[in-house]
């Protein structure tokens, strides 16, 4: 990401840990930019309605696993390897929607974008939004 003239960073958050500047988020005193993978997403900050977190459990995934790990539990008296595999599918399916997924809302005029990362955001990520929202008011 390369700064324009008159430009300077105000904050900046790592989606996957410390320094991986592959899957960031930069707020400059003009715009919030999204880096994820190969892309790079800019939005001017007169652009942005508001940004927020919005944290969802998928309790469809939890349900999914539960009824598999009973499925597996059943299958386990006639068939040890089928029964393990299906407790071993569920217990994952569990934690996956146990785990759940934080997104970054960014609004704006055209429409809302979403920047997903699994689990709960942690406060990094609050005070990221915070300093957004201050440039914003």
């Amino acid at each position: 990401m390369k700064l324009g003239d008159d430009e300077q960073r105000v904050a900046d958050y790592f989606f996957k840990g410390t320094g991986d500047v592959a899957n960031m988020s930069v707020l400059t005193n003009r715009r919030l930019v999204v880096v994820y993978g190969n892309a790079e997403e800019s939005y001017p900050l007169s652009k942005i309605t508001a940004v927020k977190i919005i944290f969802n459990r998928s309790w469809r995934l939890v349900l999914l696993g539960g009824i598999l790990a009973l499925i597996g539990l059943g299958a386990f008296t006639s068939s040890a390897g089928a029964g393990l595999f299906f407790i071993l599918a569920g217990a994952g399916l569990v934690y996956l929607g146990w785990l759940g997924k934080t997104n970054l809302w960014i609004g704006q005029m055209g429409g809302n974008k979403h920047y997903g990362k699994r689990g709960q955001a942690k406060k990094e990520m609050q005070d990221f939004v915070e300093s957004v929202n201050a440039k914003l008011a």
